[in-house]
C-alpha cells in the first residue's frame, strides 16, 4: 500500500489535528515540511494552487482539508473508529463548531500575544490569503482583551460539557470530536507562549482534557523531502475512482470545474471531475512535475464552479 505523506509544518494547528488522526489510527506516515508562507514551490505542482496546510498525499492522490483527511483514514482503517459515540454526524458538528466558533478567537488571541515575535511576512501572507489589508500589530495588541473574552465564551461551553467528569467530549472514549475541538486550544495553550497558556488556568478541566487528547499521540513519523514526494506522485497512477453518487446540485463526472475554499483563498484548482460523493469531489489534473494526479476536496467549505 502507498505511504501516507503529510505536507505540513509542525506549528500548524490543522496539521496537529491530522497528526492526531494518525496517532489515533496507530499509523506510520511521512512528514514533508512545507513553508509557513507562500511561495510553496514543492507543493503547488501537487495541488494545482491550493496552499493551505495540511495536504495528505497517497501516491498520486491528494486530499485537502482535515475533515476529508480524517474521513479517508476512517474509510481505509475503520478500527479503532473516530466515531465511537453518536456517529460521523455528531463528530462533524463538533468539528464545524470548533472551526467556526472556537478557532478564530483562539487564533486571534494567541497570535496577538506573540505578534511582535512573528516575521512580518507571516501576517502579509495571511492577509493576502484572506484578501484583506494587514492588521497593524498595535491594533492586534489592543484587541487582546476582546479576543480573550470571545475565546472564553467557547471555553465555558467546553467546561460545562466536561463538568460531569467525563474523560472526553462524548463519553469515556476519544474520537474525532475531541481531536477537532482540541486543536485550537493546543495552538493557543501549548504553542503560543506562556502568556497565552496562562489564559487557560481558569479552565482546569479543559486543560486536563486537552492533555488526554494530546496523549493519543501522533503515530510513527519519519521524514521525507518535497522532491521525494513529487517523484512518488509522478511514478504513481491515481487510484481508480470509487462509484459516484447522485448528489443534487453537485457537478457531474466529466465536467471541468474550478475549486476554491469558501474563505476565498486566492488560488483556485482547475480540473476534470472523476468522482462525486455526498461529502467529496475528486478532480483529475496534470502538471509536468507530477503527471496526472487526482485531488480530493470536501463539498463542505469549498466553492465548486464550472471552469
Amino acid at each position: 500500500m502507498a505511504e501516507y505523506i503529510l505536507h505540513q509544518y509542525d506549528s500548524s494547528p490543522y496539521a496537529y489535528k491530522a497528526r492526531l488522526c494518525f496517532g489515533f489510527k496507530r499509523l506510520a506516515w511521512r512528514a514533508v515540511i512545507i513553508p509557513i508562507v507562500m511561495p510553496k514551490p514543492l507543493l503547488m505542482p501537487l495541488t494545482g494552487g491550493y496552499r493551505k496546510t495540511p495536504v495528505l498525499q497517497i501516491g498520486a492522490d491528494l486530499y485537502f482539508d482535515t475533515s476529508l483527511i480524517a474521513a479517508e483514514l476512517e474509510r481505509r482503517h475503520p478500527a479503532p473508529s473516530l466515531y465511537p459515540v453518536g456517529g460521523e454526524g455528531l463528530a462533524q458538528i463538533f468539528a464545524a463548531w470548533s472551526d467556526q466558533s472556537l478557532f478564530l478567537p483562539a487564533a486571534n488571541f494567541a497570535l496577538s500575544i506573540v505578534a511582535d515575535k512573528l516575521p512580518p511576512a507571516f501576517f502579509e501572507d495571511r492577509a493576502k490569503m484572506m484578501n484583506r489589508p494587514v492588521t497593524p500589530i498595535e491594533k492586534m495588541k489592543a484587541a487582546i482583551p476582546l479576543f480573550k473574552s470571545q475565546m472564553c465564551l467557547q471555553l465555558d461551553r467546553l467546561a460545562s460539557l466536561l463538568s460531569d467528569g467525563r474523560s472526553f467530549l462524548l463519553g469515556e472514549q476519544p474520537g474525532l470530536a475531541d481531536i477537532a475541538a482540541a486543536h485550537p486550544i493546543w495552538m493557543a495553550a501549548k504553542n503560543s507562549g506562556k502568556r497565552a497558556a496562562a489564559a487557560f488556568d481558569a479552565y482546569p478541566t479543559v486543560r486536563a482534557w486537552v492533555d488526554r487528547v494530546d496523549a493519543i499521540g501522533q503515530g510513527a513519523r519519519s521524514e521525507m523531502s518535497g522532491e521525494e514526494a513529487l517523484a512518488i506522485a509522478k511514478a504513481a497512477e491515481p487510484a481508480p475512482p470509487r462509484e459516484s453518487e447522485e448528489v443534487e446540485g453537485a457537478p457531474k463526472p466529466g465536467m471541468r470545474v474550478s475549486v476554491q475554499t469558501e474563505d476565498r483563498a486566492p488560488e483556485p484548482v482547475v480540473g476534470e471531475v472523476v468522482m462525486v460523493r455526498r461529502n467529496e469531489i475528486a478532480i483529475r489534473r496534470s502538471a509536468p512535475e507530477v503527471g496526472d494526479v487526482v485531488v480530493h476536496v470536501p463539498r463542505a467549505g469549498f466553492i465548486i464552479r464550472p471552469a
